[in-house]
């Protein structure tokens, strides 16, 4: 009773899977057991997909979740890729780290994703990779967001995306 996701790596093939419920199930979403070829933690969801709008943008936006990365990719935001139930760690900056020098984060307006930008912050302030926060209005995800007002209203947030010591 879930909806599947195939999780690939940089190369695009497919390592493992993830799964949202479809139904009341006390686990949201689920992947795949770690593997030799899985590890959760260092993977990033669509970036095979990103990685070359990455480079011509030299930046790449991350959000929170599968359906996040796929709406965004559907309305031709390509430089987007999301962390697969984990916070944003130092194996997920070591593969950005070849691709680009801005990061860009636009998590939920919630209190999830509030902590997740404070867990990103102190991240980030140990390492080289400019980062800048976009916030959206309260209560939407990127996925309703992009869904409602289109790509030109989410490339007008992640423009108006203010560097991390600002924020």
């Amino acid at each position: 009773n879930r909806l599947m996701f195939p999780i690939r790596n940089i190369k695009g093939e497919i390592v493992g899977f993830g799964g949202r419920t479809l139904g009341d199930d006390s686990a949201k979403y689920m992947n795949s057991p770690e593997t030799p070829l899985f590890h959760k933690s260092s993977v990033l969801y669509g970036i095979d997909l990103a990685r070359d709008a990455i480079r011509q943008q030299d930046a790449v936006v991350f959000v929170e979740g599968y359906v996040d990365v796929l709406m965004a990719h559907q309305h031709g935001c390509r430089a987007v890729v999301a962390t697969l139930g984990t916070a944003l760690n130092e194996a997920h900056l070591q593969q950005l780290r070849r691709f680009v020098p801005r990061v860009v984060l636009v998590f939920d307006a919630d209190s999830g994703g509030d902590r997740g930008v404070d867990l990103a912050l102190q991240l980030f302030l140990e390492h080289d990779i400019e980062l800048a926060i976009a916030q959206l209005p309260a209560g939407l995800d990127p996925c309703d967001f992009v869904q409602a007002h289109g790509r030109e209203a989410f490339e007008q947030v992640l423009t108006q995306a203010v560097d991390a010591l600002e924020y």
